[in-house]
């Protein structure tokens, strides 16, 4: 293991790394929110221009700058220097139209749709289904599988999350005084984007965010 440094200069910052861990991961602990879905290298939302210095990637390939790369699968080999970090600005979530059990509908207007790949939530009234986007074509936004726990003609919001969303939360609706868990066992940055999402319905519910306790 080598201790090498990040520099990033759309953020004028530089933090120490290692060689031994994807740079994804280090720019998370350092609380940097980059845009990630996949994890595989495929999606693209974790790509990054590679101006120095040289990485490995997951197959073993090895990339110098100047070159794109996804810093999921990246691993530095030498002090490297990066741009156009694509951090989240805001949570992803759109309010859909259900055209058919692997297809949704975006409302129109000027807005920018998910990206195929993306790993994506679809929230239900009453429960959660997980998914990826298979495709995009205009607004419509087709699924890489079926839906099963609502109708054609019904509107559902559409959240994108990371692969490894897994945590110690659960979301809870409540309504007319009973109490139902949507989603658990996710992370706190999974459950605010949901709960920011559901908070759109009219139906006069509210939704909580839990932490689980541990045993």
């Amino acid at each position: 293991m080598s201790t090498l440094r990040l520099s990033i200069i759309d953020a004028a910052l530089s933090l120490p790394i290692r060689d031994d861990i994807n740079l994804l991961e280090q720019c998370l602990s350092a609380n940097l929110a980059v845009a990630r879905s996949c994890r595989n290298g495929n999606c693209g939302r974790c790509d990054s221009t590679l101006l120095k210095g040289r990485v490995q990637l997951r197959n073993g390939l090895h990339v110098e700058g100047p070159a794109t790369i996804a810093l999921c699968i990246s691993h530095a080999q030498s002090d490297v220097q990066i741009s156009q970090l694509p951090l989240v600005k805001s949570p992803s979530h759109w309010r859909c139209q259900l055209q058919s059990p692997a297809q949704l509908r975006l409302p129109a207007g000027r807005q920018i749709p998910p990206r195929k790949g993306d790993i994506c939530a679809i929230l239900f009234e009453n429960a959660v289904e997980l998914n990826e986007v298979a495709d995009i074509s205009g607004r419509d936004i087709h699924l890489l599988s079926a839906c099963t726990n609502s109708p054609a003609n019904h509107s559902v919001s559409l959240i994108t999350i990371d692969r490894d969303h897994q945590g110690l939360y659960a979301l809870w609706r409540e309504h007319q005084h009973q109490r139902q868990t949507l989603w658990t066992h996710i992370n706190h940055a999974t459950a605010v984007i949901a709960q920011a999402a559901y908070q759109q319905n009219t139906d006069g519910a509210h939704y909580h965010i839990e932490h689980i306790q541990k045993g």
